[in-house]
């Protein structure tokens, strides 16, 4: 399981760091097997909400199919001065 740190923007969460992984995903709290279907991913996912806005840390696996985030965690939430911070340095 990683970590990553990002941004909530519209209901998803976009990585920031590690950068190689720089995308936007949604979280689900479910592990991915190779023939799950869509709906049941879907219907775990995280509701980010009261992130929304604000730079999180989450624990999780990104497999190369890019879109999901799974077996995710949200660690911990920043203020919003350390929000600024980070998409300073980020962006």
């Amino acid at each position: 399981m990683d970590k990553f740190l990002g941004i909530v923007q519209g209901g998803r969460f976009s990585i920031l760091m590690p950068r190689p992984q720089c995308c936007t995903v949604r979280l689900t709290r479910i592990s991915k097997p190779a023939s799950i279907a869509e709906e049941l991913v879907a219907s775990h996912e995280i509701n980010l909400t009261e992130y929304e806005g604000k730079a999180i840390m989450v624990n999780g696996v990104l497999p190369e199919h890019k879109g999901w985030l799974y077996e995710a965690n949200v660690v911990d939430q920043a203020s919003p001065i350390l929000t600024a911070v980070v998409e300073e340095l980020f962006r």
